[in-house]
């Protein structure tokens, strides 16, 4: 399968936010505070369209930092830092974040957000998919060209890709990966290292929704018998009238 590069999906990309409504969006906004009056954060999607969008691990742990720089405006927000991950030459494609949505009634589906290295991380991030919860498939590939800043807007346009229309187990994966055609990994601004965090924020999934197709109405079987009985007893009383 042949997939946009960044470049191209980039026009795409917003053309196809132009008039999408949100699926799901992880914003990281304060949900409560603690016993102590602290303010408390969650993993869980800031918005869902209907409830089906879940935020899992792969190998990192993971804490809330400041969104400065992202494109979330909301005061008290926060953004996701991940950290943790695999050492020198190991593990590729398999520590990061994963997001499940369910995108039931909406097609078109288009994935942003914004990504903030340390000099540490990994540059290359991978973006894998799945439309059976089982088989992943690479989309596309980012590579961060600079460290400690925020990078806005970064996503991918699903809208070509069968199977991610009004499916229940389509999820994506944001995960490190080797520099290409190499088995190691290459750091964001300078030499890797497994202190490298990536931070995460305006997880946002956008589509259209699918249009309701009016299916016309079948009798029932006995409504049929009803219609027939009458057509009959018509035709019989026209025939009576005309002899008589």
């Amino acid at each position: 399968m042949k997939f946009k590069s960044i470049l191209l999906a980039a026009g795409l990309l917003w053309a196809g936010l132009a008039q999408a409504d949100t699926v799901a969006l992880w914003g990281f906004n304060q949900v409560g505070v603690n016993a102590q009056n602290q303010p408390v954060y969650s993993t869980k999607p800031t918005y869902t369209d209907h409830g089906g969008a879940f935020l899992d691990t792969l190998g990192v742990s993971t804490t809330f930092v400041s969104q400065s720089g992202s494109s979330d405006t909301t005061g008290g927000s926060m953004a996701l830092n991940t950290a943790g991950y695999a050492s020198q030459g190991t593990g590729d494609r398999t520590t990061g974040v994963q997001f499940s949505i369910d995108t039931t009634g909406f097609q078109d589906i288009v994935l942003t957000f914004d990504q903030r290295n340390s000099a540490t991380a990994s540059a290359w991030t991978a973006l894998l998919y799945t439309i059976d919860g089982e088989n992943w498939v690479e989309a596309t590939t980012f590579r961060m060209l600079r460290d400690s800043v925020f990078v806005k807007g970064l996503g991918f346009n699903f809208s070509d890709i069968a199977g991610v229309d009004d499916n229940a187990n389509f999820a994506v994966q944001l995960v490190s990966m080797f520099a290409p055609g190499t088995q190691a990994y290459a750091g964001t601004g300078g030499n890797y290292g497994t202190g490298g965090t990536i931070r995460y924020d305006m997880v946002q999934f956008a589509g259209s929704l699918i249009p309701e197709v009016d299916v016309p109405e079948v009798p029932e079987p006995a409504s049929i018998a009803l219609a027939v009985v009458a057509l009959g007893a018509m035709g019989l009383s026209i025939r009576r009238r005309k002899q008589a």
